[in-house]
């Protein structure tokens, strides 16, 4: 656990200090699906911010819509995602590739991937809700065949999971 104050921290106060330097919606959606990889998933890259990454997230996302809203038409902002694409289309693609997918493992990675890089204000709200809706169901589907069957330690070793012993 952190070692400082809730609210109103130094990492805060350094986070909102280079969100505040985002000019542009490329720069804004680069910033923020790196800053998603690295620390918000599941297979994130770090755990260093763990008391603000959501606060952190929360405000780069902030910032994305605001320069978005600013940089699109109305068309686009309704139809396309931040990098131009149609929205819809990217949506496709991805509920393809989640229908052909068989792995359990696999679905999750490309279910978590598909947030990382489209979560809003990414991909406009009324596109990604309904993909989002649709993966998840085939996830589901994946994960309830024997799921439970598993004891947890053959589900860590079919995971990769490393277990961390604190003394």
């Amino acid at each position: 656990m952190a070692n400082y104050k809730v609210h109103d921290n130094h990492v805060r106060d350094e986070w909102t200090a280079k969100i505040g330097q985002l000019h542009t919606l490329a720069k804004g959606v680069k910033f923020l699906t790196e800053f998603r990889k690295k620390h918000t998933t599941p297979l994130r890259e770090t755990f260093d911010l763990e008391l603000d990454w959501g606060w952190i997230e929360c405000k780069i996302e902030e910032k994305v819509a605001l320069l978005k809203h600013a940089e699109l038409d109305d068309n686009q902002f309704l139809n396309n995602c931040t990098c131009g694409a149609n929205a819809q289309e990217v949506a496709d693609a991805v509920v393809a590739k989640m229908d052909a997918c068989d792995n359990k493992y696999e679905a999750e990675k490309l279910h978590i991937n598909f947030r990382t890089d489209y979560k809003p204000p990414v991909m406009p709200t009324n596109v990604f809700m309904d993909t989002d809706r649709l993966l998840g169901v085939k996830l589901m589907e994946l994960r309830n065949t024997n799921y439970y069957a598993l004891s947890l330690e053959e589900l860590r070793k079919e995971r990769g999971v490393k277990v961390i012993t604190i003394q």
